[in-house]
């Protein structure tokens, strides 16, 4: 994938319509249906698949548009591809794509100057594999202002993540509070997922009540679509959030949900450990995961009940499990397993 391709991909006012387009809550099915170039549409159509969780369909539709002529368009599906691969188990092609990403970063070390959206580009896939040791570039930061209008959201939403994973939330919540606030047009993608790492934010600081209101304005942006991937992907890192707003108010919704993040996460896991070395548990189920994550960070049985809206004997039989599984004694020893 050439560096120039990448660069009119981001640039590329006509690709990613769901993404990052611009619609109301409700309107994605009219979005793609509104779009009169075929292969477009199609592309738009294999975008709404994916954040819907309907993932086999979205394979169907990137593959097909992988061989197109338009080199902006079959790159595209190729990232399509590649993030549904983290849902299939099919690791190769989420790593062939990883690999080329750093390629393009080690042109930095030969002097080539990459464009802002490239930056942004490799600083999210860096962010999917939770791999940040590696990056040399400088942070994006106040440069996501600007960046053209239809992609300002995602880059905020990335950089935000990186300042959440690395270990300064509180200028990830006010930058993400202020990208939602000065948003000019409506981009329900990027605002859930901005919405979403506010919320993870909060819970990072414990400050449960606001964490739970960005949570469920984060959910009244996807339900009219039904876009249900973005909380599979961010629900180990919730903290058993999901659990407490959608268990019970939501549950064909919640068990969608959690199918996909048992996918999701298996699949994450299986890329994640092999390109950073590290030992992050594919074994545990998501909700085993939750509870180990909150036990980790020193939360008591009972609180961990509360939240996850779970008797205390039931966080202690998750605990016994979490223990036979990771071959470990206590909770001390959890935190290298979960991140």
């Amino acid at each position: 994938m050439a560096i120039s391709i990448i660069n009119e991909f981001f640039e590329n006012n006509d690709l990613l319509r769901i993404t990052t387009g611009n619609y109301e809550p409700g309107e994605a099915e009219k979005i793609c249906d509104d779009i009169d170039d075929p292969e477009l549409r199609l592309f738009a159509e294999a975008e709404l698949c994916y954040y819907r969780g309907e993932l086999s369909k979205a394979f169907e539709l990137f593959s097909a548009l992988e061989s197109s002529d338009r080199n902006v368009l079959a790159a595209a599906s190729t990232l399509g591809i590649a993030l549904t691969s983290l849902f299939s188990g099919n690791a190769e092609r989420f790593i062939d794509l990883y690999n080329t990403v750093k390629d393009i970063d080690n042109l930095i070390s030969d002097g080539y100057v990459l464009k802002f959206p490239t930056k942004v580009f490799l600083l999210y896939t860096n962010i999917l594999v939770h791999n940040f040791e590696d990056i040399r570039f400088p942070p994006i930061g106040l440069q996501s202002f600007d960046v053209p209008e239809p992609i300002k959201p995602m880059a905020f939403y990335t950089y935000t993540h990186y300042l959440l994973e690395t270990g300064d939330p509180g200028r990830a919540i006010g930058m993400a509070e202020g990208a939602l606030i000065f948003m000019k047009k409506p981009s329900p993608i990027s605002e859930i997922y901005l919405c979403l790492i506010i919320a993870r934010g909060y819970m990072f600081r414990k400050v449960f009540d606001k964490a739970e209101h960005y949570f469920r304005l984060a959910w009244s942006l996807a339900e009219p679509d039904g876009l249900l991937v973005p909380f599979a992907e961010f629900r180990g890192m919730l903290f058993g959030l999901l659990e407490k707003c959608l268990r019970y108010e939501k549950p064909e919704q919640y068990k969608k949900i959690a199918e996909l993040s048992n996918v999701y996460h298996s699949g994450w896991v299986s890329i994640h450990n092999e390109l950073t070395g590290e030992t992050v548990s594919d074994r545990l189920t998501a909700i085993e995961f939750n509870v180990a994550t909150l036990a980790a960070r020193g939360e008591t049985n009972t609180e961990i009940s509360d939240f996850l809206g779970i008797s205390v004997n039931s966080v202690r039989a998750h605990l016994r499990n979490i223990f036979n599984k990771l071959g470990i004694s206590s909770r001390k020893d959890i935190d290298i397993f979960v991140i």
